[in-house]
């Protein structure tokens, strides 16, 4: 019967559906919702009739479906979609199937008790919703009740008419059964007062066994569903879950364990999904006492919220560790360090910070010279906290990582727990990076950073000297260690002996490569002049004889002049009156290019003339 009459509330919706026959595909999908009993099936059922063209599914026969569908259909009515018990298997091949029916033209109609927004099935599916039209059903006004009661209830009694009319039945379902109570009260009352006789009473007992085969079927309905939750609960129970919501639910109304339940799947799937993403964050991050608590968490869908809050925040530190572990040198930690005296304050510092955690807050700088050793004692100290605090993030910055990105690495810098930065200075000024504002942001956590100088200017900071450890330069076992790595990393020969001689470098890393250096190439100069190669005899051989053809003019010369000096009884003393003649310049770069010898022809010619 309510088949056949539209009312003022739901006559809007009833014109859009007959809009939506003749345009299928238009306005895919369509959304219809409104509270249990508000009449959605009821409009859809006075248009649509199953068939060859139109598929209806109920919740029920929609998760027990197989997809994808090799029938093709005009239109596509699936009823009730937020008690459909959605998965994440048939979820993925339902979104398909959903979006095949939307591409190919089938006219998608959907109904449900909450608006798109509020729906408690997976975001997919609520997006493709969202992308069609959605209408919804009103609440019923006391204008809406008059005009239902007047025309499906016109024999009814003034007073139960009234009382129909005021009441705060919120939907058609809800009038109706409103309405039946107030008949079937109203006739026991009277029966009970002037004791009904005859056909007055066969009427009502006939009344009441029309009614009774259809609560008499959905009771069996009911309790098979019942049992069907029951199983359903225990299942969840034991895998684990915390099943506490369920159980306050599951002896109650029918609608409300389904409510129930459709919300508790959709957490456990949302769960499953947490319990992935959980499983690759590092466990270090966590202490044992967290890490319990997690996962307790992770079977428990009423701290799903917190649970999605806190595994966020976990991702974005091991993200952020991780990233930041790439730019340490592990083999240097603070085993590798020699300790001197000049680096004696700084190590008594890393080892105060990492093993009893002196305070954890504020600004300390390491100072010292170029070349003193600041950055390898900086990577000492995020090494042994890596090491020894794994629960702690550590950032590292440095000249060149943070020059390429300054703003992104500087923010990436301010989510960790401890920030070191290394060589500010050269940062500050080469690099131009204004770091005060870093500073100042990050002035309630703890920073330690390397510098040439005290870097009160770079900072923006007062920083007291109890805060700040110099190094000094390092001593002659440091030294050694610093030649030692610049010996293992360089092209240096093995036969010198580079420790002769080091006590006398002043500085530090940087002059004792330079002093390794230097030595090296002494050392090969050396060789080269005490062993030439047969190649260079030759070549030594070759010089020999164009000095030959250079005597033979020259000694002419000689011959000529003494002859001249006797006859006349002078005496040759100054090269100026020889009038020797230069060699060519071809002469001369055949004998000065022979490497490793000091070959100069104006010192042969130097020689003659004296002799002469």
């Amino acid at each position: 019967m309510m088949d056949t009459y539209i009312f003022e509330f739901n006559k809007e919706i009833f014109d859009f559906l007959q809009k939506v026959v003749e345009n299928p595909g238009k306005y895919n999908p369509v959304y219809i919702f409104g509270k249990p009993g508000s009449g959605k099936s009821t409009i859809i059922r006075s248009i649509f009739r199953p068939g060859k063209d139109v598929l209806l599914l109920k919740p029920s026969e929609l998760a027990e479906i197989g997809f994808p569908l090799k029938e093709k259909y005009r239109y596509v009515i699936i009823l009730d979609i937020d008690l459909i018990p959605f998965n994440d298997d048939w979820v993925k091949k339902f979104f398909i199937q959903f979006q095949d029916w939307i591409d190919t033209g089938t006219q998608v109609i959907v109904t449900g008790t909450q608006p798109p927004d509020e729906l408690d099935i997976p975001e997919r599916v609520v997006s493709e919703i969202r992308g069609g039209v959605s209408v919804g059903i009103r609440k019923l006004t006391e204008k809406d009740r008059k005009e239902i009661v007047d025309k499906m209830f016109p024999n009814i009694s003034e007073d139960k008419k009234v009382a129909a009319i005021k009441s705060r039945s919120g939907t058609i379902k809800e009038l109706i059964g409103y309405i039946k109570s107030l008949e079937i009260g109203g006739v026991i009352e009277e029966k009970t007062e002037a004791h009904l006789e005859g056909e007055q009473f066969r009427d009502l007992v006939k009344s009441l066994e029309e009614d009774m085969p259809s609560i008499t079927l959905e009771r069996t309905v009911e309790e098979e569903l019942r049992e069907e939750y029951r199983a359903k609960l225990y299942v969840w129970e034991m895998k684990g879950f915390n099943c506490d919501r369920l159980k306050k639910v599951i002896d109650g109304p029918i609608e409300d364990i389904t409510r129930e339940f459709v919300s508790f799947t959709t957490d456990v799937q949302r769960l499953v999904e947490l319990q992935k993403r959980y499983g690759l964050i590092d466990p270090a991050l966590l202490t044992d006492k967290e890490r319990k608590e997690i996962e307790t968490d992770l079977f428990n869908p009423d701290r799903i919220f917190e649970l999605e809050r806190r595994i966020d925040e976990l991702e974005k530190r091991s993200e952020l560790k991780t990233d930041f572990s790439r730019y340490l040198d592990w083999e240097k930690g603070v085993d590798s360090l020699v300790s001197g005296k000049g680096n004696r304050d700084v190590l008594s510092f890393i080892k105060d910070f990492v093993e009893k955690k002196i305070e954890w807050k504020g600004v300390y700088g390491i100072i010292g010279k170029r070349g003193y050793g600041k950055t390898h004692h900086l990577n000492a100290l995020g090494v042994e906290i890596f090491r020894e605090h794994p629960q702690v993030v550590v950032g590292y910055g440095g000249f060149h990582n943070i020059i390429q990105n300054p703003e992104g690495m500087l923010e990436k810098l301010s989510e960790c727990d401890i920030i070191l930065l290394d060589d500010v200075e050269r940062i500050s000024t080469k690099g131009g990076v204004d770091l005060k504002p870093f500073f100042r942001k990050n002035s309630n956590k703890c920073i330690v950073f390397t510098s040439s100088q005290k870097a009160e200017g770079i900072t923006g900071m007062n920083i007291p000297d109890n805060r700040l450890y110099v190094l000094g330069e390092p001593d002659l076992e440091v030294k050694k260690a610093m030649l030692k790595v610049i010996i293992e990393m360089g092209d240096y020969s093995k036969e010198v002996d580079y420790e002769d001689g080091l006590e006398k470098v002043k500085g530090g890393f940087y002059e004792v490569e330079f002093y390794a250096n230097t030595k090296s190439r002494r050392m090969v100069e050396v060789a080269e002049q005490r062993g030439p190669s047969e190649e260079k005899f030759q070549e030594v051989e070759q010089v020999e004889e164009k000095e030959e053809s250079v005597k033979e003019p020259v000694e002419g010369i000689e011959e000529g002049i003494e002859e001249k000096a006797v006859e006349k009884g002078e005496k040759v003393e100054e090269h100026e009156e020889l009038g020797v003649s230069e060699p060519s310049e071809e002469m001369k770069g055949e004998v000065s290019k022979i490497e490793g010898y000091d070959i100069n022809i104006r010192n042969v010619n130097l020689r003659i003339t004296r002799e002469l």
